[in-house]
């Protein structure tokens, strides 16, 4: 069983690595295998997988926490949500990675090898790479060649996905890592050839632009900074310095950004403003438990209505991570969300391998870009971000000096 257990998490790597930027149905089988994974190696040696998932306790313990309080939150809402346990088993997204941890970190000690890791670099990095492509020339013929139907939208790269918003936020938080990836090239060479990683970087950098995601913009530059924080404090404030004066500069005297930021947007500001007004009336109403997990969503015409919030005919969820989980699940959830990100963020920040040196600016990218998009909303983002997730978690902390 222990063999079959790893054969199937390795499998689920693959898959996922296919998956994470062209289609979600594949990511769905990722899971599937992980999960077959996991029932194996519990079955194999179910102590060993409780003390391994256990050593990881803070981790664990965090992302259990916000788990339950999604099931909570359904559970005091089941009358008045329309499918109740769907909305319960949208936990899989995190109990899977949560579950994963026993299965990667045996697989990453005993069963791995440098030529298995650069399989599974260089499929996502050219599974990615080729959706943005594909999205690219969408956008400028009007047509996607590996979706076979007409692009998503005439002015915006979609990649692979229906929603430019969801690959515009999702791409950027793939180019924080490939920055990441190209500020440790000394590190990383031996799994990824300089060679296939900087034509990568440069074609996603193009989608990510075309996508014109304001928030992943911001995301992803703020994001860099991060690098050097535990290294060069000082070289961090003069680069968050610098991307700030840049970013205003460059507005100020382009009136294509001026339009792209402000001007031709005022539409999407103003609609993302009613959507936080109505999250937070929301959370007035039921601010302890919230209004069940995925159930904030359906019920937004009906409080723009009756609190008569501007664009009472747009419903959607709140564009805002925090203030989702907060309508959604109160102020329980909210705590507990914010739990599982901190907990995150230093455990990050407090090791040395390369995954947790890849992994902080990451989390603070998934924070900024998250002000104004519900990116733990989309079932593609929260493939990717969870998958990061579980990875550290998997890892071994290396205290020693950055290299």
């Amino acid at each position: 069983m222990l063999k079959a257990s790893m054969n199937l998490t390795f499998a689920g790597l693959i898959v996922l690595s296919l998956g994470i930027f062209t289609s979600i149905s594949i990511g769905a089988i990722s899971h599937i295998l992980l999960a077959l994974g996991i029932i194996a190696l519990i079955i194999h040696d179910p102590k060993n997988y409780l003390e391994e998932l256990l050593s990881r306790k803070h981790l664990v313990y965090s992302l259990s926490a916000f788990i339950l309080a999604i099931i909570v939150s359904v559970l005091f809402n089941w009358t008045e949500i329309e499918r109740p346990l769907k909305n319960i088993l949208k936990a899989k997204y995190f109990l899977i990675p949560l579950l994963s941890i026993p299965t990667l970190s045996l697989l990453f000690k005993d069963h791995f090898s440098n030529k298995k890791l650069k399989i599974l670099l260089y499929l996502f990095a050219i599974a990615t790479t080729v959706a943005t492509l594909s999205g690219i020339i969408g956008l400028y013929t009007g047509y996607n060649p590996l979706k076979f139907k007409a692009a998503c939208h005439e002015n915006r790269a979609c990649g692979l996905y229906g929603m430019y918003m969801t690959y515009g936020y999702g791409i950027s938080l793939f180019m924080v890592l490939s920055m990441g990836s190209i500020i440790y090239i000394k590190r990383i060479k031996e799994f990824v050839s300089p060679l296939l990683l900087i034509p990568v970087w440069i074609i996603n950098l193009a989608g990510l632009i075309l996508s014109y995601a304001r928030g992943g913009w911001l995301g992803f530059f703020f994001g860099i900074p991060f690098f050097a924080l535990k290294k060069n404090p000082k070289k961090f404030c003069l680069s968050v310095l610098f991307i700030l004066i840049s970013l205003v500069g460059a507005i100020a005297i382009s009136p294509t950004l001026q339009t792209k930021f402000l001007t031709s947007r005022e539409g999407s500001n103003n609609q993302r403003i009613a959507f936080y007004k109505t999250a937070i009336k929301a959370f007035q109403e039921k601010p302890i438990i919230g209004w069940g997990y995925k159930n904030y969503e359906p019920n937004v015409k009906a409080l723009k209505k009756k609190y008569n919030i501007a664009y009472a005919h747009f419903g959607a969820d709140a564009h805002n991570i925090f203030l989702e989980v907060m309508a959604s699940t109160g102020i329980i959830g909210l705590f507990c969300f914010l739990y599982f990100l901190i907990v995150w963020g230093y455990e990050a920040y407090s090791g040395f391998t390369l995954v947790h040196l890849l992994s902080f600016p990451f989390i603070v990218s998934i924070c900024i870009s998250g002000m104004v998009q519900n990116i733990f909303g989309d079932g593609e983002n929260l493939f990717f971000i969870m998958l990061v997730w579980s990875l550290l978690g998997a890892a071994p902390k290396e205290r020693r000096q950055i290299a």
